[in-house]
């Protein structure tokens, strides 16, 4: 039994990784670190998602009025507009401007504050640099789709 358990195991492990469909996902990603917005917006652009990318917070509002995403990805420490000031100021905003699109925070922060504070913000879900971009596609597309349900 014990062998047959770890030809599974191993098994398992080699099956290759399948990347979730984002197709019809518009994300905007908030990141200040340039290699960071790389990586993760060309991940979801390969799932297929509509990556919009800014560099600070404030860019991102500014497209607002113009685009409404399907998720937000959000880093909380940047100069500036930081993530839980975007946050709390996107809640503030009646839906047809975007004041309940899901948000994902991604962060650097100590985990037990950075939970605690990104959900206090308005944020739905957070992730710890470094970030595991399978895992964050799978939360995109897992997100997205709760919200389309509600």
């Amino acid at each position: 039994m014990d062998k047959r358990k770890r030809q599974k195991d191993t098994d398992e492990e080699l099956k290759p990784f399948v990347w979730p469909d984002l197709t019809g996902i518009h994300a905007f990603l908030i990141e200040d670190n340039e290699d960071t917005r790389a990586l993760v917006g060309e991940t979801l652009e390969h799932c297929g998602a509509v990556v919009s990318v800014y560099s600070s917070a404030d860019a991102a509002m500014a497209d607002l009025p113009e685009f409404l995403p399907t998720v937000f990805i959000c880093d909380l420490s940047m100069p500036g507009l930081d993530g839980l000031q975007f946050m709390r100021r996107m809640r503030q905003l009646t839906p047809e401007r975007g004041g309940q699109v899901p948000a994902i925070a991604i962060t650097a922060y100590y985990e037990d504050f950075a939970a605690a504070a990104a959900l206090e913000a308005g944020f739905n879900a957070y992730m710890m640099k470094p970030i595991k971009l399978e895992e964050l596609a799978r939360l995109v597309r897992d997100i997205a789709a709760s919200a389309r349900l509600s």
